[in-house]
């Protein structure tokens, strides 16, 4: 009876050993991970790295990470193509045509809901924008796909709008230099610029159609990543859940911390940041799933058939676009964190 004693309490050693052993190398190795990301300072929806960093997320969870930062999510998506990094933030346009041309990348996790908005001081519908100046990002990128989607609902083409190549903080500061008067913004753009000014822009009206019809953006990961440190890959995305779990949260204390570390991130005024966190959340911004969801994806898809930017005959597949099973695992390693 001792006997058999001694080798059960024998076993729980060797048990607990294990895990202590793991939970000390998880921190030990610190595995060097690479990332890009939209800024720098980020757009709002980038300062996720912020949080991240600031919460320790990643440090947790045994990544020794490092961003690279590009001002078009077009560019952070080339970047996970070409190998500079192993996963990307970018918007789902660019990201789904990469995958229809045959680029080998998959995209892990989303974010769903555009916040696009479309606001002016010179004209109050979308018919009113028509020989306007409108500040949008170049032909092909998300501004300027949400913006001809809603000049088409009124009966316009890119061609009655002049478009100037303007986004992210440099469109901020021409808003507030009073030298953009019609633009595509993200909604804390337009916030920054309206408490900077004291001016209030007319908004745009949008039919909530096209935001069904429109996927915001993905986290992308190359199929080598994934094939050569999938390990890598899952940690990443154990900080990205609970970063949107922070970030998406009502509580006031988990606001008040999102908020500060958000306006130094993006070096805006803290009454912006909490005012936006607020108008973020209505949409949801960021939801607490893979951001994967099939009906928006594939309509984001159909819609750029539908403005000529994919042929029909390249439309890859959902299955082709993404791959959940990563998200799946880390989703539990963040479950069993509790």
């Amino acid at each position: 009876m001792s006997h058999k004693k001694s080798k059960a309490q024998l076993s729980v050693m060797v048990a607990v050993s294990a895990i202590a052993l793991y939970s000390s190398s998880v921190s030990a190795e610190d595995m060097k991970f690479s990332a890009s990301a939209i800024g720098r300072p980020p757009i709002f929806s980038n300062t996720f790295v912020d949080v991240g960093q600031a919460k320790g997320y990643w440090k947790k969870a045994g990544l020794d990470m490092n961003f690279r930062w590009f001002q078009r999510g077009t560019d952070t998506a080339k970047a996970v193509v070409t190998g500079d990094v192993q996963v990307g933030y970018t918007a789902t346009p660019p990201a789904v045509n990469l995958i229809a041309s045959g680029a080998p990348i998959v995209a892990i996790a989303g974010m769903p809901n555009q916040d696009w908005v479309i606001a002016s001081n010179e004209a109050k519908d979308c018919k009113g924008l028509k020989g306007k100046t409108v500040a949008a990002d170049g032909i092909n990128n998300t501004r300027t796909l949400f913006l001809q989607s809603v000049l088409q609902t009124c009966g316009l083409q890119m061609s009655d709008v002049k478009m100037i190549d303007l986004a992210n903080a440099p469109l901020v500061k021409a808003g507030i230099a009073d030298q953009v008067h019609s633009a595509v913004w993200h909604i804390d753009e337009l916030a920054q610029v309206e408490h900077k000014t004291g001016k209030k822009w007319n908004l745009i009206p949008v039919p909530k159609e096209i935001y069904a019809g429109l996927h915001y953006a993905v986290v992308i990961a190359s199929k080598k990543a994934i094939q050569e440190n999938r390990e890598g890959v899952v940690r990443f995305l154990v900080g990205w859940i609970q970063t949107q779990k922070l970030m998406s949260s009502k509580k006031s204390e988990d606001q008040a911390d999102f908020a500060k570390i958000a306006a130094e991130g993006s070096q805006i005024d803290l009454a912006v940041a909490k005012s936006a966190i607020t108008d973020f959340q209505k949409l949801p911004y960021w939801v607490n799933d893979d951001g994967l969801n099939e009906r928006q994806l594939m309509a984001q898809v159909d819609q750029l058939v539908k403005v000529g930017v994919m042929k029909p005959e390249n439309k890859p597949s959902y299955d082709k676009i993404v791959d959940k099973s990563l998200y799946a695992e880390a989703a539990k390693r963040v479950a069993n964190m509790k």
